[in-house]
């Protein structure tokens, strides 16, 4: 061979190896991006496209009758985990997370899949045909790997608590869509129960197709602007003046016009959005308020919260609107049930305790509607009681509801707390209120709710022109308001 062609050879084994090794290096990332896009980076658990592809097989597998039995999807969200996040920082949060991933691959079953969804939210499907029972089993074997001598993360110890909904196929649906919705609806029905595991049944649907419906458009009302907030005053009883403003939800759907909070805030609440909406409500109101403020009306927002929500993760929420909007705590007023407060005291003082703690005050809204024991009423930090409006509406007839609106005044009072009346629509029943010694007054007789961009023009309005009639009918009232002391 001549030093020509033996040259030629040797370029052409060069291109061909480079290219072999190019190649190689080609298939290798792309066999790692594949990876990587399968799998949750912090974690090293299997992503959503994961437990896409492997339901679509199992359920693509299911028979066509019902036995009762069939593939387990169980969802699992930790508890209060946004408080891990807030007090200890984030990077304590993602240990925290990893050590909750290795916990759960470890305890499950073999053939069970274990992924993240996200956020503080895990997965595991269990291909196998399994009962409820067996199921339920399965989902207090995690809940026990997780409480299997705590976690510790940035030098902390932290005790770590989950609840786990769960669905099974083909009852609760065919696709990994249901099972997800379902799943997740069973979940926060644990939560709200604090029973740990539930198992979804046709009972917990928030309104069948209707319902999910509803909270499918929900979830992208906060961000098209469908949700707005309605603000409704409440007066001093004593001066006729503005003491606070009650913000109250309202969505305008596009096809069924205003909806009123009761059309869709309690399917929210067997979901996860019930969240994000708490906090939408939060940061839209006090954004809202400081707008009044910055045009001289500073008064206390008022801001019905859930009782599913009345747990720790609402203080992170809490906090955040604070924060964002440079907001007072003392001039936020939250107003929870009785039943939120019934349904577990203990809890219910702990969260009451620390938003206290926080200068945040909280009042009883619809009290002696409720199952709120007089001993749990002496334990809560609270501020205020909220006379339920079913007693107020017929008070001027006397009889047994002025006997328990007086009762409930002088039970407030003898707590060192305030007492508002709501539901007041004549002046006859204001003016016995405020002879009842009931410190605040709200109702249609003073306003119905309004736009937040009215409710400077409102109050200016009534001090200068309604004030002097509102106490001119109400007895005993001095002829000029005295300067109210703080607030609420």
């Amino acid at each position: 061979m001549d030093p020509g062609t033996h040259t030629t050879v040797l370029v052409v084994l060069s291109a061909a190896l480079v290219l072999t090794l190019l190649g190689l290096l080609l298939v290798r990332h792309q066999r790692e991006h594949t990876r990587r896009g399968r799998v949750d980076p912090l974690t090293g658990l299997g992503n959503r496209l994961v437990l896409a592809e492997r339901a679509e097989k199992v359920l693509g597998d299911l028979a066509p009758d019902d036995d009762g039995r069939g593939p387990a999807l169980m969802v699992l969200d930790l508890d209060g985990f946004k408080d891990v996040n807030d007090t200890l920082g984030h990077a304590v949060g993602d240990a925290v997370l990893a050590q909750v991933a290795a916990r759960l691959a470890a305890v499950s079953a073999d053939d069970a899949l274990v992924i993240r969804l996200g956020g503080d939210e895990f997965a595991v499907l269990v291909p196998e045909p399994t009962t409820t029972a067996e199921a339920t089993v399965l989902a207090k074997r995690l809940l026990a790997g997780l409480g299997a001598g705590g976690f510790v993360a940035g030098g902390v110890d932290l005790d770590v608590r989950a609840s786990v909904g769960i669905a099974l196929a083909p009852q609760a649906g065919r696709d990994l869509s249901d099972l997800l919705r379902h799943a997740d609806v069973a979940m926060y029905e644990a939560k709200r129960t604090r029973s740990g595991v539930c198992c979804f049944t046709g009972d917990l649907s928030p309104v069948s197709t209707d319902g999910l419906a509803t909270l499918a458009r929900l979830r992208g009302a906060m961000d098209s602007g469908e949700l707005s907030l309605l603000y409704q005053p409440l007066v001093t009883a004593s001066t006729g003046a503005l003491s606070a403003c009650e913000a109250l939800l309202r969505w305008r759907h596009p096809t069924r016009g205003e909806l009123p909070p009761s059309e869709f805030v309690p399917l929210a609440e067997r979901t996860s959005l019930i969240r994000p909406l708490t906090r939408w409500v939060l940061l839209t109101a006090l954004r809202e308020a400081s707008r009044w403020r910055s045009e001289g009306l500073l008064t206390v927002m008022n801001v019905n919260v859930s009782a599913t929500m009345l747990e720790p993760g609402l203080l992170g929420i809490v906090e955040e609107a604070l924060t964002l909007n440079r907001w007072p705590a003392e001039l936020l007023m939250l107003e929870v049930t009785e039943t939120a407060i019934a349904q577990n005291p203990e809890e219910a003082r702990a969260v009451v305790a620390a938003l206290g703690a926080r200068g945040v005050q909280v009042s009883v809204d619809d009290f002696g509607a409720g199952f709120t024991g007089l001993g749990q009423l002496r334990g809560l930090h609270v501020r205020q009681l909220k006379v339920d409006r079913q007693f107020v509406t017929e008070l001027t007839r006397g009889g047994i509801d002025e006997a328990i609106v007086a009762s409930i005044i002088e039970l407030g009072h003898r707590l060192g707390l305030e007492v508002v009346a709501e539901g007041i629509e004549d002046s006859a029943v204001a003016a016995r209120l405020t002879e009842l010694g009931c410190d605040d007054l709200q109702g249609y007789w003073f306003s119905g709710p309004i736009p937040g961009s009215q409710v400077v023009r409102w109050n200016a309005e009534r001090v200068r022109a309604e004030l002097p009639q509102v106490r001119a009918q109400l007895p005993g009232l001095p002829a000029e308001p005295p300067e109210r002391a703080g607030s609420h």
